[in-house]
């Protein structure tokens, strides 16, 4: 009887227990309902205010779109003037191509044209400068070989004209000579005649000899002493005193002479002339009395 006794009091403690468990689960419960109502209201405002974002969100993009779409209208149509522009400023900067090429060909034309005419302008002053400066210079020479050919020519009419008057003296002793020396040797036939007056003679009339070899022949007075040269020659021939003519001749190894030789290149190879008589070869009666000195000119 205890034993169910006490098996009904713990049954009605457990089920008080088990009561008042129920109840401050139910409590609990309650509480977190409230609490997930609250929450859901909560979440319902955000929920509004995010629909109302988004709407607002989505008609701000739709602004958004169509401002795009107008700007992309425009820019369509701004792309499509710019490239009527680009063709017609294609088209005009053809043109200005073609006209300045045109104009920098008749420029270029026009400035070879104006170059072309000033270098000629320029070397044709040049030439006639150096035309004046030498034809001047040329004429001063001109001028001063004139002089010098006049102050020549009276120097060798000097000399001829002196050699004129030494001739006639030289002719007079000569003369004078001669007529000695035929006296002499009728009276002393077997005395050697004294040549050293003729030898000094025949110098004098090689070096005049030399001198007109040297001269111009149009020289006034060149003629007339060129016949009394020969005249004393043959004057002197005739007494029997030959003056042996060697002046432009060849030179030959075998000539009895005392020759000084020099170097002219103007003469054929292998070429000896005798350019110049110190002492002429004097002969007497065919016997030499006195060798000659020359100068030879040679091209070895």
């Amino acid at each position: 009887m205890k034993q169910i006794f006490i098996i009904l009091i713990c049954t009605l403690v457990c089920t008080a227990k088990l009561y008042s468990q129920t109840d401050s689960l139910y409590e609990a419960h309650q509480k977190h309902i409230l609490g997930l109502e609250q929450s859901l209201k909560i979440l319902k405002l955000e929920n509004e205010v995010l629909k109302r974002g988004i709407k607002i969100q989505k008609e701000m993009i739709d602004s958004q779109s169509k401002k795009l779409e107008s700007m992309s209208s425009t820019i369509e149509s701004t792309n499509r003037n710019i490239e009527d522009i680009v063709n017609q400023l294609g088209v005009r900067i053809d043109e200005a191509n073609t006209s300045l090429q045109a104009k920098a060909t008749t420029n270029d034309l026009k400035s070879r044209t104006v170059w072309g005419v000033s270098l000629f302008l320029f070397f044709a002053i040049i030439s006639f400068v150096v035309y004046w400066l030498l034809h001047r210079r040329i004429a001063k020479g001109y001028l001063d070989v004139t002089a010098l050919k006049i102050k020549a020519d009276k120097l060798n009419e000097d000399i001829l004209n002196q050699f004129s008057l030494d001739m006639i003296e030289m002719q007079k002793i000569t003369a004078s000579l001669v007529t000695l020396s035929s006296i002499q040797v009728a009276q002393i036939e077997n005395v050697a005649p004294d040549h050293s007056l003729i030898k000094t003679l025949a110098d004098r009339i090689t070096f005049m000899e030399m001198t007109l070899y040297k001269m111009d022949k149009g020289v006034r007075g060149y003629k007339q002493l060129s016949k009394s040269i020969i005249q004393m020659k043959d004057n002197l021939k005739a007494n029997g005193y030959e003056l042996v003519d060697m002046l432009g001749k060849t030179y030959s190894d075998g000539m009895k002479v005392t020759a000084n030789f020099v170097e002219d290149e103007e003469l054929k190879e292998g070429e000896q002339i005798i350019t110049s008589i110190i002492k002429p070869q004097i002969n007497y009666r065919g016997v030499m009395i006195q060798s000659a000195q020359i100068t030879v000119s040679q091209n070895l």
